[in-house]
Parts: structure tokens; sequence; C-alpha cells
């Protein structure tokens, strides 16, 4: 090997060892906090509804809210907790919509899958104490992403008609 071989292999060695500097420094933006205040910018409101929606005065209704009050097979729901939620409920026509927006640090997967649980426990209930058929299951709600559960749950009285509550959930990472 010649000297200008070594030499160049010495130049080519100084080059590569000063590129794997390690006095670089990594800078990232800091997170941003979850506040109840940056959740509630995120709430839609009636110029997101149709035409006779109206939001109603108050708190709306919780993420934590059974579906259907005294079953037991809704009742994990009531268990939720949340760092920080906010709702809103409007009122129009035929329907009452409820939007809420929840954060469950480390837990977005965990509740994903406590709605699927719960959807799964009220499949098919006869109450027959209460009179009361109730039916969940998938609701046809078009296509949607992967991150999005829809679930329609109907509830069927001895006497009466048929209500029907859906919820359609959509998880990114720890907000639901």
């Amino acid at each position: 090997m010649g000297s200008r071989s070594i030499l160049a292999l010495g130049v080519g060695a100084a080059v590569a060892l000063s590129a794997c500097s390690t006095d670089r420094v990594v800078t990232r933006p800091d997170p941003v906090p979850v506040t109840e205040e940056r959740l509630a910018e995120a709430l839609i409101d009636e110029g997101d509804l149709p035409e006779g929606y109206t939001a109603d005065d108050g708190p709306g209704t919780p993420i934590s809210t059974e579906i259907l009050p005294e079953h037991a097979c809704d009742d994990a729901l009531a268990e939720l907790e949340p760092k920080e939620a906010v709702a809103r409920d409007f009122t129009g026509p035929e329907a009452t919509v409820t939007h809420a927006v929840a954060w469950f640090p480390g837990q977005g997967a965990a509740v994903e899958q406590r709605f699927r649980d719960v959807a799964n426990e009220c499949g098919a209930v006869v109450a027959t104490d209460e009179g009361l058929s109730i039916r969940a299951g998938r609701l046809d709600f078009g296509v949607l992403s992967d991150d999005t559960l829809p679930i329609r749950f109907e509830l069927e009285p001895e006497s009466g008609p048929i209500e029907e509550r859906d919820i359609v959930l959509r998880r990114a990472g720890d907000l639901i």
C-alpha cells in the first residue's frame, strides 16, 4: 500500500469520525399539556350539526354514563375515570346528540376494549323483570377508520317504541 493510499485512508477515517460527533443537541418540542380547556376546543357546536339542533344548557353527558341504568351489562362504563373530560349535549327534532372527549393517560386501548366488552355483554339480554330486551351490535355508519368503533344498542320494551342508542367511539392514542 503506497503512501497516497495510506494518506487517503487516514483522511477518509478522519472525515468519518468527525461525522459521528457526539456534541450535537437533539431538540424536540415539549409536549402540549392536555387540559379541560383544550379538550373543550375540540367539541362540536351547533354549526357542525344539521339545522334544528340546539346545545343544551349545563354540562354534557359524561363518557362514563351507562347506556342502560340499573342493568349489569354496561356497569363497566360507570367505572371509567378519565383524567380530563368534557361533553356537550344537543337536542334535535328526532334525536339527542352527545359529543364527549376524554383523556385516559396510558389507558386509551383499554377504554376502547371496555366498550367492545360492553357491546358483547349487552349483545342479547332479556331483562324479564324490567320487561326489556337489549340488543347490541355493529352500527352501519359507512366507511370509518380502523380506530373507530361504531356500536348500536336497541332497547325494546314489552310495550312502547324501540329506542336506539348509537355510539361512535374514536380513539387517538389515549384520547377517546
